[in-house]
This record gives C-alpha cells, sequence and structure tokens, in this order.
C-alpha cells in the first residue's frame, strides 16, 4: 500500500487538496508530488516550533502600526539547525536546481545560511551569496521560503487578532504581498473578498474591485479572466500597471485551498505572462 504522507493538521487541508487535484491534474502531477513532499518536511522541522517562545522577539507590542511581527527581528539562531536539516532532507522530488541549492547551502559555513534566511526576512539581496554558492538565486530564495514560511505562519496564528478595517494591500501581520485572493460568503456579506499572505498565510478583507498592486478600481482597473475547465479560479489582472493575481471562488467549490490551487493551476500564469502580465508575487514553487 502506497505510504501517505504524515503532515501536521495545521496544514493538512492543503494535503488534501493537493491529492484532489492530483487525481484531476496528471499535467501537474510532478508539482503537486513534491509540493506534498515539501508538506511533510515542513511538518517534521517546523512543525514542532515554540512559536509562542519565538513571538516575544518578533511582536510589536503596544505598537498599532502594522505589519505587526517584524520577522526581520527573528532570532534565526533559533532556527538554523533546522535549516541545515530542511535542506539536507529536501526530497527526491524536487527540481534539479532546488537539489543542487540544497546541497551546496548545506555544504556551506553556518553563516552563509544565515544570511540566506537574514535575506530573505529583510527583503535584502541573495546574489552575493547565490554568487559564493554557484547557484542561481531563485532556489536559493525558494529553500529560505519553504522553511521559513510555515515558522510565520505559526507566528501570525499565536499573535493578537486583527483589526477589521485592517484593508491594505500588503499582509497586516508580516508585510508581504498577498499570494491569492478568496471570495466567500460571510455573515452579513456576500462575495466578500479577502487576500491571502504569500508568507505567513494570513487573510484579511480587501476591497472587490481594487487593484492589490497600484490601488485603481473602475474601468482602468481589474479585468478578469476564466479558463472554462477551472471556473473556480480565475485571473485579476490590472489594465493601468500590468500585475495579476488569482482569485479562488469558495462559494463554487467549497473545500478549494486558494494557497494550493494557485499552484494546481501553472496554465493561468502561462495565460497572463504571456499576455504581458506580472504576478504579484510569485508563489512558493516559483510559479
Amino acid at each position: 500500500m502506497k505510504r501517505r504522507s504524515v503532515v501536521d493538521p495545521r496544514w493538512a487541508l492543503r494535503a488534501r487538496r493537493a491529492r484532489t487535484w492530483l487525481a484531476e491534474r496528471p499535467h501537474a502531477q510532478a508539482l503537486l508530488q513534491f509540493y506534498l513532499s515539501l508538506l511533510e518536511l515542513q511538518t517534521t522541522l517546523c512543525g514542532a516550533l515554540d512559536a509562542d517562545a519565538l513571538l516575544p522577539a518578533v511582536h510589536r507590542a503596544g505598537d498599532e502600526a502594522v505589519p505587526m511581527l517584524r520577522l526581520e527581528r527573528l532570532p534565526l539562531d533559533a532556527v538554523s539547525d533546522g535549516f541545515l536539516e530542511f535542506c539536507r532532507a529536501m526530497p527526491e522530488l524536487a527540481p534539479s536546481l532546488v537539489m543542487e541549492a540544497a546541497r551546496a547551502a548545506s555544504g556551506a559555513a553556518a553563516q552563509v545560511r544565515l544570511d540566506l534566511l537574514r535575506a530573505l526576512l529583510t527583503g535584502g539581496d541573495v546574489g552575493p551569496t547565490a554568487t559564493a554558492l554557484g547557484c542561481p538565486p531563485a532556489p536559493l530564495v525558494f529553500l529560505a521560503r519553504g522553511y521559513l514560511s510555515p515558522v510565520a505562519e505559526q507566528l501570525a496564528a499565536v499573535g493578537p487578532a486583527l483589526s477589521p478595517e485592517d484593508r491594505q494591500p500588503m499582509c497586516p501581520r508580516c508585510g508581504w504581498p498577498p499570494q491569492v485572493s478568496k471570495l466567500q460568503d460571510e455573515p452579513g456579506a456576500e462575495g466578500n473578498r479577502r487576500l491571502v499572505c504569500a508568507f505567513c498565510a494570513t487573510d484579511w478583507m480587501f476591497p472587490r474591485s481594487v487593484c492589490v498592486a497600484c490601488g485603481v478600481s473602475g474601468d482602468d482597473g481589474l479585468e478578469f479572466h476564466v479558463d472554462e475547465g477551472l471556473s473556480h479560479v480565475r485571473v485579476e489582472s490590472c489594465r493601468s500597471c500590468r500585475s495579476y493575481l488569482k482569485s479562488v471562488d469558495l462559494r463554487a467549490v467549497g473545500l478549494a485551498e486558494p494557497l494550493v490551487d494557485d499552484l494546481a493551476t501553472p496554465e493561468l500564469d502561462l495565460w497572463a505572462t504571456d499576455r504581458g502580465f506580472e504576478k504579484t508575487v510569485p508563489n512558493l514553487l516559483g510559479l
């Protein structure tokens, strides 16, 4: 019998959704199988971290400004050993460039790995580290993001509640841009639009007709593209700034997981980029 991936309950719904997509979309099989193996690795190395112990270092206590979490203050010494194991245990299903970057990072000095994590958290340039390791920057960014994203998600989960008035284009918890938006009915309102953070997976309210990247609405703002075979996932592209974001309609498919459905629909990314649109931020797998 085929072994079932062991995934932390916090991320089990994403694993279940990825398995559903696997059955329905054989052309995305390699991508989804790697994603499932990544969830299992994240569970092993990140699921056991004590987010409550790390929170005081990054939480902006008593400060109403956003983002609530200053993740650049994360004590990297407390998570660096786990990052080494993450690189060493990278699944064989990973793309070849990711495997090469994982081997290079795991064989480097500890300071090199710390620099890579710090660059991701501060928006720094990974170019010098990439040059030193002989790797392209993109797979090194993936390693740091793949390891730190579940850490950020756990920190967001134990932090204070969001204000309903936090309706800004960047994540009010960690300051990252949104990965995807979702539409859902909520008490007292139908078809609310929520943005889902690309890093900590926080979701927050945002006006439905406004471009996340430039704030334009109306005739110069968003237009929508729907593929007939993927009617619950659409592309929200902006006429003004030429950016795009995918939107997942949970009213049509209640079991959809926006972060997974974004990963599982690369043909929509291809459609958008072929027409000159640029995604607000690539997803975890670089799409």
